[in-house]
């Protein structure tokens, strides 16, 4: 509650302050707003389709970061500086064109167009053409040059109010709720301007929404694109390289020739054991044979055309295990070649019989044996030797054929595999280059879906009537903000100031009691209740320093100061003279008559006899003794404890100091015994009033601030309780 009341007088305080200056301010503000230039506001509303426009990718979907980065980026794009520069010419040109000096129309006021060709150079001038806006904004961008002296680049980075960034920069772009609305506001001084401003800037943005969409996309295409013909080429030239290494190496399919040729090889190992055990065997044969035939046998040895004979079979037998051991020849070859071959050497093989029965008509050997039979296996076996012996030299020379495609088949397999491999992995990043691209240019598409969807959807409307002002508002804001800043310096004031004033301060900063408070001189409209005033005052200090009166002798009462001018002597007088009316014997005892305090004795004095000797023995029933400031001269201690209490005058209209502060804690350190009082002298009304109670003049607002200041919220009727 203490809090409370000290934050309600120090309003209370305050009071006028709190009423004038708000007061003052709220009517400057009204004086200097009385001719605000009047707002007029437009607004569009443009469809963006981002969330609900068709889609030609039915994997895509969209998310809250992503949809709320898409108006994001409208939004920011609305207020670029390249989209406000191309508005601002834009604009420029076509109330160039359609501006009339004379009087107002839809494009701007008559008033504000002669302002704007006053500052337009005659050179710009020049660039207008009345008969194509588009040309003349052609015109003013190849006009336009960053230098200070020029005037189109100076008007976008000046402070016109219609066509400077900066006033552009006031358009304002909202989403609506959660839908793919887009609501653009914009307000000037000009309906006109304002109303063109958002028809131009709806032109542009759908032009740069989709120019910035679609540039992005176009260049990830273009490098897809570029990525692809890289690897085409790469492609071509690894399939044309592994083409000709094919050619030069005559491969047409590796593993099934590798294969055959293993075959082959097989086949002819096989065959080459068999002749050569063939060849072996019948050559036994025929030496034994012949050791038994004897004449015979060197006959058909001898016989030219047996051994004519024996030649062919000898080739026949070569022509055909070269055509059954070749798998390079064709099938036409095999069908006709092989069985005539086959047919000549049976031929050969009858002919040798035929021959070789003519030759001798010997029946039989020496030892008896069956001649012909030994004859004709002779032939055989002879037969037998001459085909084996021209099929191992065939072989031979197969075998050694086929040892150098083995040679020539080691090195290509695994360069095959390489080129193959690099063909492989080639390919892979084509169709990765292509799947990507094909992506690409779904998302180029989509995006031309979604810029399609861009529309306006509320055209701008031009506005008949301004937006109410916001004066008001300023007023009350500007009231109210003088209030709490007045509020604000006052309080700090407060916590920092160590001005005396009142009790409660007086209390705090000196941790000494306060018995009272004398008022200062009195305000014009108070001083006719001065005396009343005084006399309260003095009457509540005087009533309270009676508790410490002595009964039996001479009560003594030091009155104290730290500094000189703290109003003593006239506390003095008025508590003589106040104790007098009441019947007390009072004798007031001063420093500036009464005793010298530059002297020994002063110094040196045990009691007031000693400062002051009586001059005739009648006792007084209260001695008051003025003495002189502490901080001019000191009090001897003996003399603080002779009297009956101390009272520490001071001034409540000044600051209380660090000395003042000693002063009054060596006073307390020196008489422990006799009680130290503070008295508040010069105080203001309200401070003597917390001893007093109220004071004079009893008016309706008087009695009302009071009950304010003491917290008398809820007051009662007062009830006379004395029955008549």
């Amino acid at each position: 509650m203490n809090k409370i009341s000290s934050i309600f007088h120090f309003l209370f305080r305050i009071r006028y302050w709190i009423l004038l200056g708000p007061i003052t301010i709220a009517i400057l503000i009204i004086y200097f707003t009385s001719n605000l230039p009047k707002k007029y506001e437009v607004s569009t509303i443009i469809y963006t389709g981002i969330t609900s426009s068709p889609s030609v990718d039915a994997t895509s979907s969209l998310d809250w970061l992503t949809t709320s980065s898409a108006f994001d980026n409208i939004i920011n794009l609305i207020r670029s500086r390249s989209t406000l520069e191309k508005v601002s010419l834009k604009l420029f040109s076509r109330l160039m064109i359609n501006g009339d000096l004379t009087k107002d129309n839809n494009y701007i006021q008559a008033v504000n167009f002669r302002d704007l060709t006053n500052i337009v150079p005659e050179d710009v001038k020049k660039l207008i053409n009345k008969s194509s806006e588009e040309k003349t904004y052609q015109n003013l961008v190849e006009y336009r040059k960053e230098t200070n002296d020029n005037f189109v680049y100076g008007l976008l980075n000046w402070f016109h109010p219609y066509f400077s960034i900066s006033s552009l920069e006031s358009i304002s772009a909202k989403r609506l709720g959660s839908s793919d609305m887009l609501e653009i506001r914009y307000s000037a001084d000009d309906p006109g301007v304002a109303h063109q401003t958002l028809l131009i800037l709806n032109e542009v943005l759908g032009t740069e929404y989709t120019k910035l969409q679609l540039s992005s996309s176009e260049d990830v295409i273009k490098y897809f694109e570029n990525q692809l013909e890289e690897i085409r080429k790469q492609l071509n030239f690894q399939e044309d390289s592994l083409l000709q290494y094919s050619m030069q190496g005559n491969i047409i399919n590796y593993e099934e020739q590798t294969s055959s040729l293993t075959a082959l090889s097989s086949e002819i190992d096989s065959r080459y054991e068999q002749a050569l055990i063939d060849y072996n065997t019948s050559d036994k044969l025929i030496k034994n044979l012949e050791s038994q035939m004897d004449e015979r046998g060197n006959l058909l040895k001898e016989n030219k055309k047996f051994l004519q004979n024996l030649e062919v079979i000898s080739m026949l037998t070569k022509k055909i295990t070269e055509i059954e051991t070749t798998n390079d020849e064709t099938s036409s070859i095999r069908s006709d070649k092989l069985p005539r071959y086959k047919e000549l050497l049976k031929k050969a093989e009858q002919k040798t019989f035929d021959l070789s029965n003519n030759i001798s008509t010997i029946k039989t050997s020496k030892e008896g044996l069956n001649i012909d039979l030994i004859s004709q296996n002779w032939l055989t076996e002879t037969l037998k030797n001459e085909k084996a012996k021209a099929e191992l030299a065939t072989l031979k020379d197969r075998k050694k054929e086929i040892k150098q495609d083995y040679v020539r088949y080691t090195p290509i397999g695994p360069n095959l595999k390489k080129q193959e491999r690099e063909i492989s992995i080639t390919e892979e990043s084509y169709h990765t280059i292509l799947n990507h691209l094909s992506q690409a240019r779904l998302q180029q598409k989509n995006i031309q879906m979604m810029s399609a969807t861009l529309s306006v959807v509320s055209q701008p409307i031009y506005p008949l009537a301004a937006v109410p002002s916001k004066r008001k508002l300023i007023i009350v804001l500007a009231f109210f903000c003088s209030l709490i800043f007045i509020i604000t310096c006052f309080l700090l004031v407060e916590l920092m100031d160590k001005t005396i004033r009142d009790k409660a301060r007086a209390t705090s900063l000196t941790k000494t009691q306060v018995i009272g408070a004398f008022p200062g001189i009195p305000k014009l409209k108070h001083r006719g209740y001065a005396m009343e005033t005084n006399r309260r005052a003095t009457a509540y200090a005087c009533n309270r320093l009676i508790q410490h009166f002595n009964s039996s002798g001479t009560t003594i009462i030091n009155l104290l100061s730290s500094n000189p001018l703290e109003g003593k002597s006239h506390i003095a007088q008025q508590f003589k003279q106040y104790w007098e009316e009441l019947g007390f014997d009072v004798k007031l005892i001063s420093h500036n008559k009464d005793f010298d305090v530059n002297s020994k004795e002063y110094l040196m004095a045990d009691s007031f006899e000693n400062l002051c000797p009586p001059e005739n023995e009648k006792k007084h029933d209260i001695i008051i003794i003025e003495y002189p400031p502490l901080s001019q001269c000191s009090i001897s201690k003996k003399l603080l404890q002779s009297g009956n209490v101390n009272l520490f005058i001071v001034k409540a209209t000044r600051a209380w100091r660090d000395i003042d502060q000693t002063f009054l804690d060596m006073i307390k350190s020196q008489t422990s015994d006799v009680p130290t009082y503070l008295y508040l002298n010069y105080a203001q009304r309200f401070a003597v009033e917390d001893f007093t109670g109220q004071l004079p003049p009893y008016t309706k607002i008087r009695n009302l601030s009071y009950k304010l200041l003491q917290m008398e919220l809820t007051p009662e009727r007062d009830q006379n309780m004395e029955k008549n």
